[in-house]
């Protein structure tokens, strides 16, 4: 149905031509009346990795996204993306996002369906707007525990399908919900009842803190590791377990300057084996002006930047965790058009094992 669907969705934007962020040029949408607009994400990766089972090299397309926006009245709204790296390689359409929000007043609003958890800045930040290439450590043939890997495989962090509430009141930004859940960001749907919330307040300008919590079942798994579980262990014991964020950021993306972003989490890892973890990640770049061709702008601005991700991990799923470090640069060919240069290095915390290097580069143009 998925394909389907994607099939349905990219006919219906060759109907529609528009450029993001611009009301479609339909006759049918007079002036005043509803408001449709179109935009897109395409990311083309190069990578390396060392392990012996694996190609020493791969080119492949990270993400290639469309999305359509509607606006129906000045309170419905509502967002479908649709994801079609792995249509494009014979594989499934998956549908990314899918919901409609009713922004009752600026201070209170509904959105129900499939979105983001709010839970840490990082998971928050757009596929289109992450300063390193990727969010935490993918290295294809190995496994490397640092803070987001942790996050992503445990559910608190991702898309969900569920219902929450959200507004903003000046400095203060909320948003709190139930959901269905999901076993990690490319995993299926899960029934973990989970609950999670974030606030956000801006105590100067420039600089925004942010406090997430949230609350899932998890389901009995042998052996024990990292839980994903969806209630369905024939045993059908459950237990609950839950994560805690702290974050920040100073500066904005797009900006000239200086941008910092980070979070520490603690959390529930194995509630069966009362284990947990505690982490920190963090990412800071500094954006200046690009180079000038006889023509016009080369480079509209080059960013040299830095991640750190560590996660500390009770029980087995210590046994690989570490530090994540990735010094990289952004060139931008336009506002978010860019080329990435990234060098990501694992040191596992036991020192016994090899550190894990992968070179990458990508080529993103979002519209």
């Amino acid at each position: 149905m998925l394909r389907h669907a994607a099939v349905l969705f990219v006919f219906a934007l060759s109907l529609h031509p528009a450029r993001a962020q611009e009301v479609a040029e339909d006759p049918n949408l007079e002036s005043g009346g509803p408001e449709l607009s179109f935009g897109g994400l395409v990311q083309t990766q190069f990578n390396t990795s060392r392990q012996a089972d694996e190609d020493p090299t791969e080119l492949a397309l990270r993400r290639v996204r469309l999305a359509a926006n509607a606006r129906v009245s000045p309170i419905v709204s509502g967002r479908l993306q649709a994801e079609l790296a792995n249509a494009a390689v014979g594989g499934a359409a998956e549908l990314n996002e899918a919901y409609a929000l009713f922004q009752f007043v600026p201070s209170f609003g509904v959105l129900v369906g499939k979105g983001g958890r709010p839970f840490g800045i990082i998971d928050a930040t757009t596929a289109a707007t992450l300063t390193p290439i990727e969010r935490g450590g993918r290295f294809r043939g190995a496994e490397a525990v640092e803070l987001y890997r942790t996050l992503e495989t445990l559910s608190y962090a991702g898309r969900s399908v569920g219902v929450q509430v959200l507004g903003e009141a000046g400095a203060l930004v909320y948003a709190a919900g139930y959901f269905r859940g999901a076993t990690g960001e490319e995993g299926g749907d899960a029934d973990i009842r989970q609950v999670a919330a974030r606030l956000q307040v801006a105590p100067v300008a420039g600089v925004k803190v942010g406090l997430g919590v949230t609350n899932r079942a998890f389901a009995r798994a042998d052996p024990p590791g990292l839980q994903t579980g969806s209630g369905a262990d024939p045993s059908g014991e459950t237990k609950r377990g839950s994560g805690m964020a702290l974050d920040f950021e100073v500066g904005d993306y797009g900006e000239p300057g200086f941008h910092a972003l980070g979070e520490v989490v603690a959390g529930t890892l194995d509630p069966f084996q009362d284990h947990g973890f505690v982490g920190a990640q963090g990412w800071v770049a500094y954006r200046v002006g690009g180079l000038a061709g006889p023509t016009g702008d080369v480079l509209v601005a080059v960013e040299p930047l830095f991640r750190a991700s560590v996660a500390d991990a009770e029980g087995p799923v210590g046994e690989s965790d570490g530090v994540l470090l990735t010094p990289g640069l952004n060139l931008y060919a336009a506002e978010n058009t860019r080329l990435a240069l990234n060098l990501d290095v694992f040191l596992p915390s036991d020192g016994a094992r090899d550190p894990l290097v992968s070179f990458r580069s990508q080529v993103q143009i979002a519209f």
